[in-house]
Order: structure tokens, then C-alpha cells, then sequence
């Protein structure tokens, strides 16, 4: 974790991380959050029950933005080698995070990450609840659908289940606005010395010399102490949906989300599940590296 504010540190492991700021007189304000990723990243990917809790919980005190650091700059597919590579990461992360996904897709049906990337900008300006949730449904269809969106075709069947205006995505997608975006998200992954995927900068706009940054991935509880310290105001988590709410919004969650958020374990989450598959609410998908559920539109 690296700190950039005078007087103020961060200090121990990430089993165990202290963060010390020091109090000002300030009146509350959101903070800001910007989440650096690749959206085939797979440590990227296993970072999101953590960003979906704080989200439910927090989502009072902070905004989140979602800038893209696109790792290949190519629209052409991978060759064999480089999916035999990659096939390998996504299997090695499912291990150590959870978060299932299908690593064939490399060999089946490679995506275009700049093509997901130049679609991803598209939504962004819609508004950030649209974007979030186009990204969402975009890292759905790749990791646990398998679907490799390489035409247009596919971005836009995605666009239209976010209940995007598609005449404006589909302009956005082939104009030089979506570009300009792409460049913009790598100039200022450069200067804040982005290197490591995903990391998070926390900043409050009291102050723009303030900020924390945090590379690579760490308890929950250190990005609810890094709000806490830097809001300087009273923070209570927000209820939890109940679980068939959640799931209505979401759509798609995997075994690992549902456990994260609600704090239980995998067999106290399989119990509720299984309880939610049996008033056919949510159906279970079984993928080599695990299980995600869908929601059943009534």
C-alpha cells in the first residue's frame, strides 16, 4: 500500500494493515474511489466481492470510478500460446480467490480486449451507473458465460440487457470519444505510477494532494478503515438486501459473492442457496473451477 499525504501513514501487513490520518475540521464529503483494472484481469476479477460489499454498505460516503489500464492495445485474437498462458492465470486466480470462471474461453472464443475496452468507454458516457453496470454484465458474459465479444453485434446484446439507449452506444462505440477515453485512462494510470492490477486510490475532494493508494488486493476491512479515516464523519454500514432482493438486481452471482458479503460460510451460503434453488428462484451453473447462480425472471 503506498500513502501519498503529509502526516499521514499506513503501516503493517495486509493480514493486518494500521492506516493514521490526521483529523481536520473539514464538513463530510464523499469520497472518491478510482478502481484501476483490466477487465480480463483475472485478480481483477477476484477483487469484486470485495467491491460489491462496500459498495452495499458504504455506498453512502464514496463514489467509485472504473479506470481501464487495457493491458493489449490490439483488436486481433490471441494465438494458441498466449491462451494456453493466460488459460493458466485465470485457473491459478479462480484457486486463490473463489471466483469461478471458465478459463476456455481462451481456447473456444478469445475476446478483443481492446474491443471490450472501446465498448466499456461507450457505456461510461451514459452515466456511471449505467457503465457499472455494462461492465458488470460485460465480465459476466466473458468469465462465466464464456462469450468471447469480438463483433459489435455482441456488445450491443450486452447494452441492451443494461437497458443502454443503444443508438447512443452504438455512435459512442465507433467515434473517436471512446478513444480519447482509453488514452485518458492510461495518462493517468501513468501518473499515479500504476503497476500492479487491480489498485484503488482513494481521495477526497477536499483536498486533491490527498490520496492512498492501494495495489493488489487486501482484507475488507483495511478499505473500510482507509473511508472511515478519510471521511472524518460518522460511518454506519448500510442493512444488507435480503439475499432474493440481491439476487433480483444482480441477476448472476457466484458462490464466493454471496459468502463475502453476507459473512457466511461456503456451507452456510450453500444452504442458502440451495434454499433459494428449491423455491425455484435461482438456478446453479456449474463451471470446471466452480458455481454461479441465476436469477430466475418470473
Amino acid at each position: 500500500m503506498t500513502l501519498h499525504r503529509e502526516h499521514t501513514f499506513c503501516e503493517g501487513t495486509r493480514e493486518n494493515m494500521t492506516c493514521s490520518i490526521m483529523q481536520s475540521n473539514t464538513h463530510f464529503s464523499k469520497v472518491e474511489i478510482l478502481c484501476f483494472i483490466d477487465p480480463l484481469c483475472p485478480e481483477c476479477w477476484g477483487i469484486e466481492p470485495l467491491m460489491k460489499k462496500l459498495i452495499l454498505e458504504y455506498h453512502d460516503f464514496f463514489t467509485i470510478r472504473y479506470i481501464l489500464t487495457t493491458r493489449h492495445d490490439t483488436a486481433n485474437r490471441y494465438q494458441f500460446y498466449h491462451a494456453k498462458t493466460i488459460a493458466e492465470e485465470w485457473d491459478k486466480c479462480a484457486r486463490l480467490t473463489g471466483m469461478c470462471c471458465d478459463s476456455d474461453i481462451w481456447f473456444e472464443n478469445p475476446p478483443s480486449p481492446y474491443a471490450v475496452a472501446l465498448a466499456i468507454k461507450a457505456a461510461e458516457f451514459q452515466g456511471q451507473n449505467a457503465s457499472h453496470r455494462f461492465l458488470r454484465r460485460i465480465r459476466e458474459q466473458i468469465f462465466l458465460r464464456k462469450e468471447g465479444l469480438c463483433q459489435f453485434d455482441d456488445f450491443l446484446e450486452a447494452a441492451a440487457m443494461t437497458q443502454l439507449n443503444l443508438e447512443e452506444f452504438q455512435t459512442d462505440f465507433h467515434s473517436c470519444r471512446s478513444i480519447k477515453a482509453i488514452q485518458s485512462d492510461r495518462k493517468l494510470a501513468n501518473e499515479l505510477s500504476i503497476t500492479e492490477l487491480p489498485s484503488l486510490v482513494f481521495s477526497t475532494p477536499a483536498a486533491e494532494s490527498e490520496s492512498i493508494k492501494v495495489s493488489g488486493r487486501y482484507d475488507y476491512a483495511v478499505y473500510v478503515q482507509i473511508l472511515k479515516e478519510l471521511i472524518q464523519h460518522r460511518v454506519q454500514a448500510a442493512p444488507h438486501p435480503t439475499l432474493v432482493d440481491f439476487f433480483a438486481t444482480e441477476l448472476f452471482l457466484t458462490t464466493r459473492e454471496v459468502s463475502v458479503v453476507y459473512d457466511w460460510t461456503e456451507e452456510e451460503t450453500l444452504k442458502e442457496l440451495r434454499k433459494l434453488q428449491l423455491k425455484n428462484i435461482i438456478q446453479p451453473v456449474e463451471l470446471k473451477s466452480g458455481i454461479y447462480w441465476k436469477h430466475i425472471c418470473q
